[in-house]
C-alpha cells in the first residue's frame, strides 16, 4: 500500500481540540491511534534551505496575554496541508497506534495479540487463516477498553494479568482469548492454558502505570492515581484544557497590520528586542514596507511605544467584557481590518420579548479575533488548565524558567481565527434577585458547581444562568445564522456584578465569517430567536425524564434539566463540556421561581 493511504486529514483548529496531542482518533485505514505530542512533531519538521524562514517561525502566532498565562514564548499553528500532502514537503503530525491489544475476529480463535506502535496496517491474526483465499489471514480488532487516570496517563489493559489475578491456581502457559459480549465494556476472557473464564467488570480500577503513549520516546512516570477502564471511543478519554483570549486593541496602536507584524513576524520580533535607536526604527519601517504595510517611522515609533506601555497580564474576562460593551475602538482605514469591531445597541428596541426585558445591554460584534492554545489535557473528568502540567504533557519535561535562544521547544500548539458574534448582558438587579431565590434550591446549586472547573473564579449561580441561556440561544440561532451548530461557540462572563455571554463563530478554516450571526442581531430577528429560546426551555421531548431531579440515563456528569434534545451542544461549542446546565432557570423548579418571572 502507498504511504499516503495512512495520512488522515484533520482540520487545523481540531488539532487544538478535540484531536489535540494525547487524544484518540480513527485513522483512514480504520486503526485507532493516539495523536503524538509536539516533542514528536519536531522529528517530522520539513527542512528549509539556508537563509529561508524556519518553519516554526513561519507558523508562529503570538498573544501577549496567553504568553503571560502559559509561560511559553510563542505558539505554533498547525501546518496548512493541501489536498495531497507529502512526507517530504509538508509537516505531518505523527500518531501512534493505540491500543496495542487486539483480538482475532475468527470465532474459533479469538486469541489476543499485541501490535507494534509504529505498525500502520490493519491487524491480521498470525495463528489462523480465513476460509476465503482473498482475505488470507483473519483480521484482528482493537480492544474496546483501555485504562486512563485523571492526570492524563493512558495504557492498554493487561488482560492476561487481570484474568490470572482472579481466584485459582497460577497459570504456567497463559493463552488468553477475548470474546465480545452484549456490552462493549464487559468482554469475556478465557485462558486456554488453565481453563479460567471470567467476564470483565468495568467498575474496578487499577494502579496507574504512568504510561504516556503520545510521547513514544519518553518512558513512564510515577503516578499515585488510580486508573479506570474506559471505552476508547468515550468522550471521557480526552478533555482538552484550552486557554483562550479575545484580542483587545492596544491603546495608541491603530494600524492592525503593523501591530500584527511587530508581534508575529520573526524578523520584526528580533529587531524589537534591540535597543531602540533611529537606525533600528528605520530598519523596522523598511521590513514592514517590504511586507506590504503602508507605514512610516513616526507610526512605527508610536506603535512601539504603545506595545511597551501595554500591561501584559493573563487573559482577563473583565477587560474583554468591557471591550465588548464599548464602541471606542480604533477603526482607522488601513490595509487591514481591525481585530475588534463592536456596535452597542439600544436595549429599549429589544424589550418586546420576554427575555429581552431581562437584558441590560446587547452588542453586535461584526469582527473579533480569538487565540486558542492547548495548555494540556485531562481524562475521566475535565479540569482547569494548568500550563506547568500541560507543558510536561506536550514535551515530556518540566517547563523551564527561561528558554535558550533559538529554542525549538518554547511553544505550545495554538490557533488564531477571526469571527463575529452577539453579546448579551443580563440585568444585574434581575440576576441578583433570582440568585437569592435560587440559593435555596439544592438542585440548581449542584448544577452550578460546574463553574468551578472554569479558568477564572466565577459566581456559580449567575454562571449557571448565563451558561444555560447561551446554549438555548445557540440552538435557536443556528438554523437561521448560516452556520452549523458546531461552528458556534460560547464565552461566559461573570465578573464584578456583571453577568453576560457571547455567542460567536470562530471556525475560520472552513466556515468563514459570513455576517449571518450579526444579521440576526436586529431587534425583530433577535426577538424571535429569544422567544424561541424561552419556548425551548419550557418543554423537552424527553420530559418528564429530562426534568426529573434524579440524573437519569443522560451519562456521567449530567444534571437534571439538560439533555441532547433541549440544551446540549457539540462539546467544541461549550466552555464546560456540557456541564452546569438546567432548564429550571427559566421554567421554574419546585418553589424556585423562573428568572423570567
Amino acid at each position: 500500500m502507498s504511504r499516503p493511504l495512512f495520512i488522515t486529514p484533520v482540520r487545523r483548529a481540531h488539532l487544538i481540540a478535540p484531536f489535540g496531542p494525547g487524544s484518540l482518533l480513527l485513522t483512514h485505514n480504520r486503526v485507532s491511534a493516539v495523536v503524538s505530542a509536539p516533542a514528536t512533531w519536531l522529528r517530522s519538521l520539513p527542512s528549509r534551505a539556508p537563509g529561508s524562514v524556519p518553519v516554526l517561525d513561519e507558523l508562529t502566532i503570538t498573544d501577549r496575554h496567553l504568553q503571560a498565562a502559559s509561560g511559553v514564548e510563542r505558539f505554533v499553528t498547525p501546518w496548512p496541508a493541501g489536498d495531497n500532502p507529502s512526507h517530504d514537503t509538508d509537516w505531518l503530525v505523527p500518531a501512534v497506534r493505540f491500543p496495542l491489544a487486539e483480538a482475532c475476529s475468527n470465532p474459533d480463535c479469538q486469541r489476543l495479540v499485541r501490535r507494534d506502535p509504529a505498525d500502520a496496517n490493519e491487524g491480521r491474526c498470525n495463528a489462523c487463516s480465513s476460509p476465503s483465499s482473498r482475505r488470507g489471514r483473519w483480521p484482528t480488532f482493537q480492544a474496546a477498553l483501555i485504562i486512563a487516570c485523571a492526570e492524563g496517563h493512558l495504557d492498554d489493559m493487561d488482560w492476561a494479568g487481570w484474568l490470572h489475578n482472579q481466584d485459582g491456581p497460577a497459570c504456567s502457559k497463559p493463552d488468553v482469548r477475548y470474546q465480545v459480549s452484549g456490552a462493549a465494556d464487559r468482554p469475556v476472557l478465557t485462558c486456554k492454558g488453565c481453563g479460567r473464564k471470567e467476564q470483565f467488570d468495568p467498575a474496578i480500577d487499577f494502579p496507574c502505570t504512568g504510561a504516556r503513549p503520545w510521547l513514544p520516546h519518553a518512558g513512564t512516570e510515577d503516578c499515585t492515581r488510580r486508573a479506570r477502564p474506559v471505552e476508547r471511543t468515550s468522550t471521557t478519554v480526552y478533555y482538552a484544557s484550552q486557554l483562550s483570549s479575545l484580542t483587545i486593541p492596544v491603546a495608541g496602536a491603530d494600524n492592525p497590520a503593523l501591530l500584527h507584524a511587530l508581534t508575529d513576524n520573526a524578523t520584526l520580533r528580533t529587531l524589537r528586542q534591540l535597543v531602540r535607536t533611529a537606525e533600528v526604527v528605520i530598519n523596522i519601517t523598511t521590513v514592514a514596507t517590504k511586507l506590504g504595510i503602508r507605514t512610516d517611522e513616526e507610526e512605527v515609533t508610536r506603535h512601539l511605544d504603545a506595545l511597551e506601555q501595554d500591561q501584559v497580564v493573563g487573559p482577563s474576562r473583565v477587560d474583554e467584557l468591557t471591550a465588548l460593551l464599548s464602541a471606542n475602538h480604533p477603526r482607522r482605514t488601513t490595509g487591514a481590518l481591525p481585530d475588534l469591531i463592536v456596535e452597542p445597541q439600544d436595549i429599549e428596541a429589544y424589550r418586546n420579548s420576554r427575555l429581552g426585558r431581562m437584558l441590560s445591554a446587547i452588542s453586535l460584534v461584526p469582527r473579533l479575533r480569538e487565540t486558542r492554545v492547548l495548555a494540556g489535557f485531562s481524562r475521566i473528568e475535565p479540569s482547569r488548565a494548568d500550563p506547568t502540567t500541560g507543558y510536561a504533557q506536550m514535551w515530556g519535561k518540566p517547563l523551564p524558567e527561561t528558554f535558550a535562544e533559538h529554542s525549538n521547544d518554547n511553544w505550545l500548539p495554538g490557533y488564531q481565527v477571526f469571527g463575529e458574534g452577539l453579546l448579551f448582558m443580563l440585568d444585574p438587579d434581575a440576576v441578583a434577585t433570582w440568585a437569592t431565590r435560587a440559593r435555596t434550591d439544592a438542585r440548581l446549586e449542584n448544577a452550578a458547581q460546574a463553574a468551578l472547573t472554569q479558568d477564572e473564579p466565577a459566581q456559580p449561580l449567575p454562571w449557571l444562568l448565563a451558561h444555560t441561556l447561551a446554549h438555548l440561544i445557540m440552538r435557536a440561532a443556528a438554523p437561521h445564522a448560516g452556520y452549523p451548530l458546531p461552528a458556534l461557540r460560547e464565552r461566559i462572563f461573570t465578573v464584578d456584578n456583571r453577568t453576560a455571554f457571547l455567542i460567536y463563530t470562530a471556525a475560520g478554516d472552513v466556515h468563514g465569517t459570513l455576517g449571518g450571526l450579526v444579521e440576526l442581531g436586529h431587534p425583530q430577528s433577535l426577538g424571535e430567536i429569544l422567544e424561541a429560546a424561552v419556548d425551548a426551555a419550557t418543554w423537552c421531548d424527553t420530559d418528564p425524564v429530562c426534568a426529573e431531579d434524579a440524573p437519569g440515563p443522560r451519562g456521567r456528569g449530567s444534571t437534571p434539566g439538560a439533555c441532547h434534545h433541549c440544551l446540549l451542544v457539540p462539546e467544541t461549542s461549550c466552555e464546560a463540556f456540557n456541564r452546569g446546565l438546567d432548564r429550571a432557570v427559566l421554567n421554574g423548579h419546585n418553589n424556585t421561581r423562573s428568572f423570567l418571572r
